[in-house]
């Protein structure tokens, strides 16, 4: 930068600096070494401001109120349309290069959509009919307002595990209410005066009321544009989470792929009893559920790992396994009776048609495990939209996505259908299809119209077992985000706390609890972290000017007379008084100079008094006259730091130290505008970088 007057300025240049190479070509090409010299001036902060900075405009509250309240025609249209994506997808559609990508993936997708409805359906202690569903409706939805390609909006395993717990939470709600019903030996709840048909309307009402329940409360973090949200939660909470629930959800299905019957139970611990009572059933085994389940599983396995995950790269689109193998073993359960041959269950009718529009019914009894599940559909959905979004290179709106997933479980249950979220299966398969656009939804919810209308009751004779396999080997991925274990030890130990904290609570004790001490260990880990925040002095090499960590370097001088120090966390309540300790641990105690110097005075005048020379020793060489505190890292400070810094500045000067800033952070230096701090640290000592700080302390212009 050339030298330029200016008025502004101390008119004291830093040293000179201009390009230099080494004599030597060779060893600039070995060392990649270059001298760089830099010339400026010596710059305050006040100076900096006053030359370069911006005129604030003050806009009163009322201005910026009307601006936001005030709506023209245009303006108006314009943001109820960015609410509505799918106009401009037909707007912008390519059909030659966009429509066979979108009808291959959508019907590619729909056959997952099949199966997974059918099984999820019962995994949310419904009938098959309501996950098909909810594997129509919400397709739709999403279709008109969602913003991501790949998203497939549906049926969920971790969603329907919740959605089956609020439902059967309110049965049992509805015995202890009546105070009848009892619980038969194999753990089948009756409840006297209601058949098998009353309890499962009572479910789906409550798995309905769930859904608008979700909706809502997902509707309106998106028009509150509270998609930043995702940004508090850690992948490893996040990840823990959902293993903790695919164990669960794999434990749930073990009983009906073992044909056995256990009582249900609730409350913490519940999993371990759950087991206790399968190990217990164990001479019960059907024999038949448990051969169906190992021939399902291997051949899942088999197809989905050896085939379509190894071949993935050369197959233009996976086999749909899924829906081979329940379409075959539905035709063989059918003609060798399976039910009643070999006592296998089976799935049972299945309504043909779309059920008629009803109203929820809501209930406090489950609002709280709603909006639990609402903030799940948030992130699981999220994710996965992300993922996709950085992998295919186009952009997704977050605020958009929570609208999309918001309506697309309002409206669903209005048609009987449980909370929806997308699933890292269909997904993925859409991610490998290479989905053009969001109409892949279309061609999907076509597929499934058909399979509602006509296809569906034929597959009454499936065996549950089937599907029970089905679940658990979709789950399996999810398990096995355990392997992720040692990554996150090696590379940071407090996600490995939060991971085996979030995973041994929700599977040993409960879900809910797993939420609980996720959010909680993310949280104290904040705290330790600021309280475990780095702190050192600031030394330079003897040929250059540079500033380095005096502790994580050699060959470093200290400056004559001068401290640096830096602090890499904000100044604030939990951390002002950790910052004054460090500091005085790292640099001086100026209460122990103050200390030291009294006495020197009081010794000094005593020998004055019995007659001395008048020249007092000094016990006590002073060897700090200015302490610079380097504000790069202060990215926040309350009135607890603005206290400490007080304090501190009072501290030093009654050592004769005076202590400057430098490199103050933006909402720093508003704060050193209050009058808290005005005083204190006055334009001449706060300084625009080290650099200058450091020059001026050294030649005393402070």
């Amino acid at each position: 930068m050339a030298n330029q007057s200016n008025s502004e300025n101390t008119g004291i240049p830093l040293p000179v600096i201009s390009d230099k190479t080494m004599e030597d070509e060779e060893s600039l090409l070995a060392t990649s070494e270059k001298r760089i010299d830099v010339t400026r001036f010596l710059h305050t902060q006040k100076q900096i401001q006053d030359e370069y900075g911006m005129e604030e405009v003050n806009v009163s509250w009322k201005d910026r109120l009307r601006d936001k309240c005030t709506c023209t025609g245009t303006k108006c249209l314009g943001k109820c349309l960015s609410y509505i994506p799918i106009i401009n997808v037909i707007r912008t559609y390519k059909l030659r290069e966009y429509i066979i990508g979108d009808i291959l993936s959508g019907i590619t997708a729909a056959c997952l959509h099949f199966p997974q409805g059918l099984a999820f359906g019962i995994l949310a202690s419904l009938a098959p009919a309501f996950g098909l569903y909810t594997s129509f409706f919400p397709i739709i939805l999403y279709m008109l307002f969602g913003t991501s390609h790949h998203i497939s909006f549906g049926t969920n395993a971790v969603i329907a595990l919740f959605t089956a717990e609020m439902a059967e939470g309110q049965v049992r709600g509805l015995v202890r209410q009546a105070g009848v019903g009892n619980v038969t030996e194999n753990g089948t709840q009756i409840v006297e005066g209601l058949d098998d048909a009353a309890i499962i309307d009572i479910k789906v009402m409550t798995a309905s009321g769930a859904s608008l329940i979700v909706g809502i409360v997902l509707l309106a973090m998106g028009i509150l544009r509270l998609g930043f949200l995702t940004s508090y939660l850690s992948s490893s909470f996040i990840h823990a989470f959902v293993c903790a629930s695919a164990v669960h959800i794999a434990s749930s299905q073990i009983p009906k792929a073992l044909g056995i019957s256990i009582p249900s139970f609730t409350g913490a611990g519940k999993l371990v009893r759950s087991y206790i009572e399968i190990f217990k059933a164990i001479p019960r085994i059907n024999v038949a559920s448990l051969i169906i389940t190992i021939l399902s599983m291997t051949i899942l396995l088999l197809v989905k790992e050896c085939i379509n995950k190894r071949f993935k790269d050369k197959m233009k689109m996976p086999i749909p396994i899924d829906l081979i193998l329940i379409v075959v073993a539905t035709i063989i359960s059918h003609f060798a009776k399976f039910k009643e041959n070999f006592e296998v269950p089976i799935v049972g009718n299945i309504p043909s048609g779309i059920p008629a529009p009803r109203v929820p019914v809501l209930s406090s009894d489950y609002i709280g495990t709603a909006i639990i599940v609402a903030f799940l559909v948030f992130v699981l959905s999220i994710a996965m939209a992300r993922t996709c979004e950085l992998k295919h290179d186009y952009q997704i709106d977050d605020n958009q996505e929570l609208v999309a997933y918001g309506i697309s479980n309002l409206g669903s249950s209005f048609f009987q259908c449980f909370p929806s979220c997308t699933a890292p299966p269909r997904t993925m398969l859409l991610s490998l299809m290479d989905a053009k656009t969001t109409l892949n939804g279309l061609f999907s919810a076509l597929v499934m119209l058909l399979v509602l209308m006509v296809v569906g009751q034929l597959f009454e004779s499936l065996p549950l077992p089937v599907l029970s396999s089905m679940v658990i080997i979709a789950v399996k991925d999810l398990i096995l985000h355990v392997t992720e274990l040692p990554n996150f030890w090696r590379i940071n130990r407090y996600d490995f706390i939060i991971w085996m904290g979030t995973c041994l609570c929700g599977v040993l004790i409960d879900i809910p609890y797993a939420l609980y001490v996720g959010v909680g260990l993310g949280l104290i880990t904040i705290v330790v972290q600021g309280q475990k925040s780095a702190s050192y002095t600031l030394s330079s090499p003897k040929d250059e000017d540079i500033y380095l960590d005096s502790s994580m370097h050699n060959n470093l001088h200290q400056l004559p007379n001068i401290r640096i120090f830096r602090m890499e966390a904000s100044l604030y309540f939990a951390t002002s008084a950790i910052f004054k300790r460090l500091l005085y641990k790292e640099v001086c105690d100026p209460r122990q100079i103050a200390k030291s110097m009294e006495m020197e005075n009081k010794n000094g005048s005593e020998h004055n008094e019995n007659g001395g020379d008048g020249k007092a020793k000094k016990s006590h060489q002073q060897t700090i006259k200015y302490l610079v505190i380097d504000c790069s890292l202060v990215s926040y400070i309350d009135m607890n730091g603005m206290k400490v810094l007080t304090q501190i500045n009072k501290e030093f000067r009654k050592a004769n130290i005076t202590v400057v800033l430098a490199r103050c952070s933006r909402y720093m230096l508003k704060s050193l505008e209050t009058e808290m701090l005005s005083e204190v640290f006055t334009d001449s000592r706060v300084f625009l970088d080290l650099y200058d700080a450091v020059y001026a302390c050294e030649h005393s212009l402070v």
